[in-house]
């Protein structure tokens, strides 16, 4: 974790709300995947130039869910080949922006199949398929089941594979990704489902991958997700797979969050303090236009006041600027505030909002007409600015001369 005298030091510099990431610890996760072939970061996650370049020079695949994701990662320095569009939903810049450069893309609907063929461009595909069940840390991140948007329902596998034969593609990858924060409970059905799905799709596919959505410990008590056992089992099963059908089968993983949220740490400013007969308060220059999360799913990250270690603490709730009751920090899953220890606390003082790395700076917003806060990167003890706070002149460019 990067320190409290560097991260107080780097609010000074660049002020709050600010983000900071830590690359060391996002190329020590990438090392813990080494029974996969293939580690396709899932961008959405953290869609940071500086980031996608780091990782490309590092020779990771990249996954993209829109023709704007695609396009970010060229520039990163992806080439084409090791960019994968994965969606339920082609739009026509998405199509277009594939198709002009020949990137290939996960199906996860069987109306994308001709249109992405009649498109030109790559004649390979994915096939995202639904294996009829999910799992996750929320219903807001299954993605397997009756109840899912995503994927091809499993039992239309072999006429999504002719469909796609007809259209003149070839199926050369299965994808079955159930859900963000899976437990490893769902591990052995998600293996029987690929089999299955193997024996009903063409001798084409090449490449298996479960997705991502491996989950990080969030709280204390979490126990940390055992990542070597899991690759072990699909690197195993895979294995089994490519002697079964005589021919051997590459094996992808997906992780967005895995690699990137506990890397990244949020600091904020305390700008004032207030009690009612309910709670004490702690408000902050960073709410839910900064880190949507607690209010999205009521999840936890846990906050920590800078340089107060071993301070003594009492219950605060910690909310930000907004004009919405919702705007608060700390919250539990049915959106209530939820107090957490914090010392003593006065305007000026320093808040640090732990494993932020993943969704936090991708899903700020510039609601209430906030601008989108700076990030810092951290490698090897050194730091850079890597993304500038938004200017005045950045939020009204779209709309300039446009109004009069």
């Amino acid at each position: 974790m990067i320190d409290d005298a560097l991260l107080a030091r780097l609010a000074a510099e660049h002020g709050t709300p600010l983000y900071v990431l830590d690359l060391d610890r996002v190329r020590a996760q990438v090392a813990r995947l080494d029974a996969f072939d293939v580690v396709r970061y899932a961008q959405k996650a953290h869609p940071g130039l500086a980031l996608l370049r780091a990782l490309a020079a590092d020779g990771l695949a990249v996954d993209a869910t829109g023709g704007y994701e695609v396009e970010r990662a060229l520039v990163a320095g992806f080439d084409a080949a090791r960019i994968e569009l994965a969606t339920d939903v082609l739009d026509r810049h998405a199509l277009a922006t594939v198709a002009r450069h020949g990137v290939r893309v996960n199906l996860g609907s069987t109306d994308l199949i001709e249109p992405y063929a009649a498109a030109g461009g790559s004649r390979e595909c994915t096939l995202r398929v639904n294996p009829g069940f999910g799992g996750g840390h929320s219903r807001r991140v299954t993605t397997g089941g009756p109840h899912s948007k995503h994927g091809i329902w499993h039992t239309e596998l072999a006429a999504a594979c002719a469909r796609a034969q007809a259209a003149g593609l070839v199926v050369t990858g299965l994808h079955v990704h159930i859900g963000s924060g899976a437990a490893l409970e769902e591990l052995a059905p998600t293996l029987e489902a690929m089999g299955r799905l193997l024996r009903a799709a063409p001798a084409s596919v090449a490449r298996v991958s479960p997705g991502g959505g491996l989950p990080v410990p969030y709280r204390a008590e979490d126990a940390e997700f055992p990542v070597e056992r899991y690759g072990a089992a699909w690197r195993a099963a895979r294995d089994a797979w490519s002697a079964a059908l005589g021919r051997p089968l590459e094996l992808e993983v997906e992780p967005g969050r895995y690699l990137v949220a506990q890397a990244g740490t949020l600091v904020t400013e305390v700008r004032a303090t207030k009690r009612t007969p309910a709670w004490d308060w702690v408000l902050v220059d960073a709410g839910f236009h900064t880190l949507a999360r607690p209010m999205l799913y009521g999840a936890y990250h846990r906050i920590d006041a800078l340089g107060r270690d071993g301070a003594p603490t009492r219950s605060q709730v910690v909310a930000g600027p907004l004009c919405e009751a919702g705007d608060v920090l700390t919250q539990d899953a049915a959106g209530a505030p939820r107090p957490v220890p914090l010392p003593e606390l006065a305007p000026g003082d320093l808040l640090a909002v732990r494993d932020v790395g993943a969704y936090g700076l991708a899903m700020a917003s510039n609601y209430n007409g906030f601008a989108l806060p700076a990030e810092v990167l951290v490698t090897g003890g050194a730091a850079r600015l890597v993304r500038r706070r938004q200017t005045l002149d950045d939020l009204l460019a779209p709309e300039r001369d446009l109004d009069a």
